[in-house]
């Protein structure tokens, strides 16, 4: 995973796995048939982990309302989260279970940002309408990390708090 994110799915070739893990290709094979078992596993393992995300995102709504916004916006800064989403975006172009766990992940942070929205005061059309302008700027900012200058943790704030009051 941690080539993929590095490099994207393009590194992910058994020579150079085997180089970068220190293994033979003996003890790849022993472990995976071919390259594409390899990928499904991987896929699983990004599924888990996003299934834990999603878990977290649902644990949002019991907590203080200014606590969530503190959260997205730590999430929005960090760059490891970055690197792997962006990857990850991309990968799912190509496999539909990662498609499948990107858009649940998508539509979970949705509801999440929708239901804090909510939770503000705005009534039904305006949450949705500022849900989908925050999680759109985070998506451009995953996208564009790397031709865009990257915004400090207190412009991202400055954005929520713009977005967040009525």
């Amino acid at each position: 995973m941690n080539l993929l994110s590095r490099e994207g799915v393009g590194a992910i070739k058994i020579p150079r796995l085997c180089q970068e893990l220190g293994v033979t290709k003996g003890s790849f094979y022993w472990h995976f048939d071919d390259i594409e078992q390899l990928m499904a596993a991987m896929a699983d393992r990004w599924s888990a982990v996003q299934s834990e995300t999603v878990r977290e995102l649902g644990a949002f709504a019991a907590i203080p309302v200014e606590e969530r916004i503190e959260k997205m916006a730590a999430m929005l800064v960090d760059k490891r989260h970055w690197m792997v989403e962006t990857t990850v975006r991309e990968w799912s172009r190509s496999n539909s279970k990662v498609a499948d766990a990107v858009r649940n992940l998508d539509q979970r942070v949705f509801e999440t940002v929708y239901r804090t929205m909510l939770d503000l005061g705005f009534d039904e059309n305006q949450a949705g309408l500022r849900a989908g302008a925050m999680v759109y700027i985070g998506l451009g900012l995953i996208h564009g990390r790397d031709n865009l200058p990257t915004p400090t943790t207190e412009q991202v704030h400055s954005v929520i708090e713009l977005l967040a009051r009525p």
